[in-house]
Order: C-alpha cells, then sequence, then structure tokens
C-alpha cells in the first residue's frame, strides 16, 4: 500500500508542475506589443510618431500597402515602401517590380532604409525592419524620387511599431497563439491530475470505511 501511495504520489507531482507550468507561465510572455501605427500619405508630407522609442531598445517596424505615382493618366503604375511597378495591368498584384538601389521610399528621418524582399499583393505589400530606438520619436516620410512630383500621387502607406519584448536581454521571438498546443495539454493535465487524486482519495475513504 505504501509503495502504491508513493507511486501516486510522484506521478500527481509530475502531472501537475507540468500542467500548471504549461498552463501559467509560458502564455504569459507576448512577443511584441503595437505602440504606434499611422498613414503615411504619398504627399511628401511628414508623420512623426508620438511615443519615444527608448535608446536601444528593440522594435519592429512594419510598412504595408502600396500608392499610385503617377495619377490620374497612369492610374495602375504604384509603389510601396521599397519597390515601384511599370505593370499597366495590376496595382495590386505585380507583373513586374524594381528598385532603386540607392533610394528606398519610405524613409525614416530623411534616412533610405533597407525593406527586405519583394511583397506582392497576395502579401499585402508587407516589409518589416528592426530597428534600434535612440531615445526619441521618429519621423516617416515618402521620398518620391522618380519624378519628385507629389501633385500626380495618391494613396498612402499603413506603418506600425512594434516594441520587442526581451527576457534576459534577448528577443522573446514566439507568437502567444503558437502556445496553444501546450497551453490547452497543459490545463488537461492539471484537470487530471485533480481528477485522480479525488478518485484515490475516495478510494482510501471507503477502504478505510470498510476496515472499521
Amino acid at each position: 500500500m505504501e509503495a502504491r501511495k508513493k507511486i501516486f504520489l510522484i506521478l500527481f507531482s509530475t502531472m501537475f508542475l507540468l500542467g500548471t507550468s504549461a498552463t501559467l507561465f509560458r502564455p504569459i510572455f507576448a512577443s511584441e506589443t503595437l505602440i504606434w501605427e499611422a498613414y503615411v500619405p504619398s504627399t511628401g508630407s511628414n508623420v512623426t510618431t508620438n511615443v519615444t522609442l527608448l535608446q536601444g531598445n528593440q522594435y519592429r517596424i512594419v510598412a504595408s500597402d502600396r500608392w499610385w505615382y503617377s495619377m490620374p493618366n497612369e492610374s495602375n503604375l504604384a509603389a510601396d515602401a521599397q519597390y515601384y511597378t511599370t505593370d499597366w495591368n495590376d496595382s495590386w498584384n505585380w507583373g513586374n517590380y524594381f528598385k532603386n538601389d540607392s533610394h528606398s521610399f519610405l524613409q525614416i528621418n530623411g534616412n533610405d532604409m533597407n525593406w527586405g524582399p519583394f511583397s506582392n499583393g497576395d502579401t499585402n505589400h508587407t516589409y518589416t525592419i528592426l530597428y534600434t530606438g535612440q531615445g526619441a520619436p521618429i519621423t516617416f516620410r515618402i521620398f518620391d524620387w522618380i519624378d519628385e512630383n507629389y501633385a500626380n500621387n495618391q494613396c498612402k502607406l499603413h506603418v506600425r511599431i512594434y516594441e520587442e519584448v526581451t527576457v534576459g536581454g534577448h528577443i522573446v521571438d514566439f507568437n502567444p497563439l503558437d502556445t496553444m498546443p501546450l497551453w490547452t495539454l497543459g490545463s488537461l493535465a492539471v484537470a487530471l491530475s485533480i481528477v485522480v487524486s479525488l478518485v484515490y482519495r475516495s478510494k482510501v475513504g471507503r477502504g478505510r470505511s470498510a476496515l472499521s
């Protein structure tokens, strides 16, 4: 009887600890927090964040959508944060794309950025960069280096800034939604350990009643 009791206690403790840790601790982390978003017009106007990007902190900046650079006569000629098209057929899913190695369209603090590989309409012309805060707000602007004529531009880019969550100086790089299967298993383990405990106690109680 004592041996069975020890085995039960070991199994119960293991299940409860594993289940609790998976349920309570893993989902509390978020890989990032949205701290600012706005639209940057293709008129060349500056858009400055109303939040300060803290010195040394890591941020993820996401730019998406596209704008037209030759309206109204050439309405399908579009550009995004980094690339442009000369395809007349579709301003969303481009048949070709090009970039200027010296300039980006979407700038930060007047500086050109490398927004990375081309993203077409099926991924919403979305680009992501990591940015280290300098202890100040930052300013976005669309620079139309094609003809520098902002009067024939139309539409805007959507820009979001996420603050990266760090633990021990390292960026937490997982999405809490990815931990849902683990969270579910942890919940089941906790529930099962409680049920087993109740069943065991019930059997022990009946055994003691029979002996008395």
